[in-house]
């Protein structure tokens, strides 16, 4: 089962807003008992969490870890799955061959015509 810590895994803003009556929060499973993993809505994931692309930002990657929870938006047609800031590690430094494996091979690209 995915874990993530205690203090973070409620809001409770969004907590409050769900024990009102008429009202409910789309979704918003803390525990994951609806959806896999435990979902938060658009913008209010705990900031322990992020996605790639934000750990990407900060110079880090999943490090094979699995996702912790989800961010769903868009009735549910669009997820994206939060990462463990603290399990995080750094992003890896291509050697110098593969760089200059890259660099021929995008210049191979640039160079290459294709035929109509």
């Amino acid at each position: 089962m995915h874990s993530i810590p205690a203090p973070a895994a409620r809001i409770p803003q969004l907590d409050r807003l769900n024990a009102t009556p008429g009202t409910r929060v789309v979704f918003y499973d803390p525990t994951g008992s609806q959806h896999a993993l435990p979902t938060y809505p658009w913008k209010w994931a705990p900031k322990n969490l992020k996605t790639r692309r934000q750990l990407a930002a900060l110079g880090l990657r999943p490090g094979g870890q699995t996702p912790v929870a989800q961010i769903l938006w868009r009735n549910g047609g669009r997820v994206a799955y939060l990462y463990d800031i603290d399990r995080a590690l750094p992003k890896r430094k291509p050697t110098g061959k593969q760089l200059d494996a890259l660099g021929k091979a995008l210049h191979a690209r640039r160079s290459k015509r294709s035929a109509p």
